[in-house]
């Protein structure tokens, strides 16, 4: 028996209209909702969505991406230098051999053997500083510095006074000036003995002249070094003159500094001392600024033979 469509069609929709009723008749459609339902909505859909790295809002400002800190500087750590073996005997050329590395080397030598309580070794390394480098000003400042501070609290280098090596200083003057002369004379001799730390025994002797210079004029002095004997090697004269004997030993020093600078500067391959600056302590020069081994081969120098002029 067949249905008619018609009814069927009734069927179909009394079916529809009824689920729809059925499932709707409590429904508001036409009250909007409300906030808090919206937010209950947007978390309940947050919360079902998978999570990802982009920004859930389109309009939002997207974070600042966080540079990467840079990496820390790689700081060489610097090898402690090598002070050599501390049980070798000491000799006054000890360091020479370090000397073509330069007064920076030598500096920081000399600093690293003070630290590990080696005054003496220290002190001749400070020493090859000024003789056997070429230091700019600031080095040789540190080095003078140095030496001063060390030599202060040292023995002299030779506690043997018959093994020093003898040289003499030679003044000449007019009668008038020589009997005041000679006591200075003897005392910057044993200031000369100090300065070199027992290495030179120094013997002064005054050469009188024949005549005075005229009364109100300043007087002249003669001076220089040599051996012990007439045969020795000189270094070359120097004069000044002096207006009061008050200020003879001053001169003298100045002039002494002078001829050991000259002849080491001259004769040597030791670097010199720089000349004396205004208003500088000579006798602290002497002492401080011409480093021992220098003293050793001036006054070694002083004791050969002198050489006879070659004829053409």
């Amino acid at each position: 028996m067949r249905v008619p469509i018609t009814v069927v069609i009734l069927l179909v929709l009394a079916v529809v209209g009824g689920v729809w009723w059925r499932n709707t008749r409590q429904m508001d459609f036409m009250t909007p909702p409300t906030e808090a339902r919206l937010e209950e909505i947007r978390v309940k859909v947050e919360s079902s969505l998978p999570r990802t790295d982009r920004v859930d809002d389109a309009i939002s400002v997207p974070p600042a991406v966080k540079k990467p800190e840079p990496p820390a500087p790689i700081v060489e750590q610097k090898q402690p230098i090598d002070v050599g073996d501390l049980s070798a005997p000491m000799t006054l050329q000890s360091y020479g051999e370090l000397t073509p590395q330069g007064a920076a080397h030598l500096i920081e030598l000399a600093t690293a053997l003070e630290e590990k309580s080696e005054p003496r070794r220290a002190l001749l390394a400070w020493e090859r500083v000024l003789d056997l480098t070429k230091p700019d000003d600031a080095q040789a400042a540190t080095a003078t510095a140095a030496i001063t501070r060390l030599r202060a609290t040292l023995p002299d280098w030779n506690l043997k006074p018959e093994t020093a090596i003898a040289i003499t200083l030679h003044a000449g003057a007019g009668k008038k000036l020589a009997k005041a002369l000679t006591p200075v004379l003897n005392g910057v001799a044993r200031d000369l003995e100090r300065a070199s730390a027992g290495i030179v025994k120094v013997k002064a002797m005054v050469t009188m002249g024949k005549t005075n210079s005229a009364a109100k004029s300043p007087t002249p002095v003669a001076l220089w070094l040599a051996g012990p004997d007439a045969k020795s090697t000189a270094t070359e004269v120097s004069s000044f003159t002096v207006e009061t004997t008050e200020a003879l030993r001053l001169e003298v020093l100045k002039t002494v500094f002078r001829l050991v600078q000259s002849h080491l500067g001259r004769a040597t391959a030791f670097t010199p001392p720089a000349p004396l600056a205004g208003g500088e302590d000579p006798q602290a020069a002497l002492n401080f600024r011409i480093t021992r081994l220098c003293w050793n081969e001036f006054a070694a120098a002083m004791n050969q033979p002198l050489k006879k002029p070659v004829k053409p």
